[in-house]
C-alpha cells in the first residue's frame, strides 16, 4: 500500500502543478485581453475616482474593507502602517468587488428545523434509536416541575 500512497501522493502534486499552471496562463491571458498595464492603471484611477474620500483621509477600518471586498488577503497588514495599507488599496483599487457571500438562511422553522435534521441524521447510528434531545425550553419546564417529569 505505501507504494500506492507514493503514487497518489505524486500524482496529486502533479494535479496541483498543472492547475496552477493553468491559473497562471488564465490571469495573463485575461490580462493582455484586457489591454495590458494601460487598461489596469485606467481602471485604478477609475477606482480611486468612485471612492467618497482620499485614500489618505480613511481610516485603517475602511483601508481593510476596501481589500476584504475585492479579495485581496492581507497577511501583513496586521499592525502595518496607514501608508502600508494605503499602497496596498491603491494597487487593488481596479480590482472588481467580489460579490457578498450568502448566507445559509434555514427554511421554515429556523432552529427546530436544524435539530430535526441533526436527530434524522442520528437515527441511523448505532444505539442513538430511542435518543431524546432536551431544548432550553425543555429544561425550563422540567425546572419548574422540579424535574418530575423524567
Amino acid at each position: 500500500w505505501s507504494g500506492r500512497r507514493r503514487q497518489v501522493t505524486v500524482e496529486l502534486r502533479m494535479m496541483r502543478h498543472a492547475t496552477l499552471a493553468l491559473v497562471a496562463f488564465a490571469l495573463c491571458f485575461a490580462a493582455a485581453a484586457a489591454g495590458g498595464e494601460a487598461s489596469v492603471a485606467e481602471a485604478r484611477e477609475a477606482g480611486l475616482a468612485a471612492l467618497e474620500k482620499p485614500l489618505e483621509k480613511m481610516r485603517v477600518k475602511e483601508l481593510l474593507h476596501l481589500l476584504r471586498e475585492r479579495g485581496v488577503k492581507c497577511e501583513d497588514c496586521k499592525g502595518a502602517e496607514k501608508s502600508h495599507l494605503v499602497e496596498k488599496v491603491r494597487g487593488a483599487i481596479h480590482l472588481p468587488k467580489l460579490p457578498p457571500p450568502e448566507e445559509e438562511k434555514p427554511s421554515g422553522g429556523g432552529k427546530d428545523e436544524s435539530m430535526e435534521d441533526i436527530l434524522a441524521k442520528l437515527k441511523g447510528m448505532p444505539g442513538m434509536d430511542n435518543i431524546k434531545v432536551f431544548g432550553r425550553d425543555d429544561i425550563e419546564k422540567m425546572k419548574q416541575n422540579d424535574f418530575k417529569d423524567l
